[in-house]
């Protein structure tokens, strides 16, 4: 068994992606950033990745100008393709404009990017010496 063989419960018996997920947004950048991670031969997440890059495609117009944006950016750079630290800023600023968010949190990771930043910087200051 192959590990894209879990991507079959999401198929109808025609073989097609059931269109009850076609609504569902971060059902489908789940789906999308999980079918960047394919191998050759593996069908199964191309078609994944087809389907989804389509429904995000038009959940972006139909979504309101915060979603949309971070579905845009999702569908050009998945995380597992971008450098960690500039990700990591994009999804603080995702994050931080969600109803949802929990503010100790934000506040660590912000203070943590921080945290990063400055030692970077001051590595590179000793670099250039």
């Amino acid at each position: 068994m192959y590990v894209s063989d879990v991507f079959k419960k999401f198929k109808d018996t025609n073989g097609e992606f059931k269109k009850t997920i076609t609504s569902d947004v971060k059902g489908n950048l789940s789906l999308h950033e999980a079918a960047h991670l394919s191998v050759n031969g593996e069908q199964i997440l191309d078609e994944a990745l087809e389907f989804s890059r389509t429904n995000l495609e038009s959940l972006a117009t139909q979504s309101g100008p915060r979603l949309g944006r971070h579905i845009k950016y999702a569908l050009i750079r998945p995380i597992h393709k971008t450098v960690q630290r500039l990700e990591a800023r994009e999804y603080i600023s995702f994050y931080e404009e969600e109803d949802f968010r929990n503010e100790t949190l934000l506040k660590f990771a912000k203070l943590d990017f921080n945290r990063v930043q400055l030692l970077h910087q001051q590595e590179l200051s000793t670099l250039s010496r």
